[in-house]
């Protein structure tokens, strides 16, 4: 059996960006789209993980993520109007 984790992405509500969407990878493997407002949940087997995305504009750092078995993750992804992109953590309460 596969011990998996999961990754959670949100996009943040940017004003500015309603039409802009923003193509999420781990691993270097497309696992989807997102664009305002909108989230997704990855499930990844347990390990360490590289998480980047990209828009036209420009991309994010690549993120190094090690997940155990049963892990959730969560990470905002948000673009500023100089067209960069970021993730931030949100810390379980």
């Amino acid at each position: 059996m596969i011990e998996t984790a999961y990754v959670e992405i949100k996009c943040a509500r940017e004003l500015y960006a309603t039409n802009r969407k923003y193509r999420v990878f781990i691993n270097d493997h497309f696992v989807g789209s997102l664009k305002r407002r909108q989230k997704m949940t990855i499930e990844v087997p347990a390990g360490t993980h590289k998480l980047f995305a990209t828009n036209d504009a420009s991309d994010t750092e690549t993120l190094e993520l090690s997940v155990q078995e049963g892990d959730r993750v969560s990470y905002q992804l948000k673009g500023c109007r100089d067209k960069s992109l970021s993730f931030t953590k949100i810390l379980a309460i």
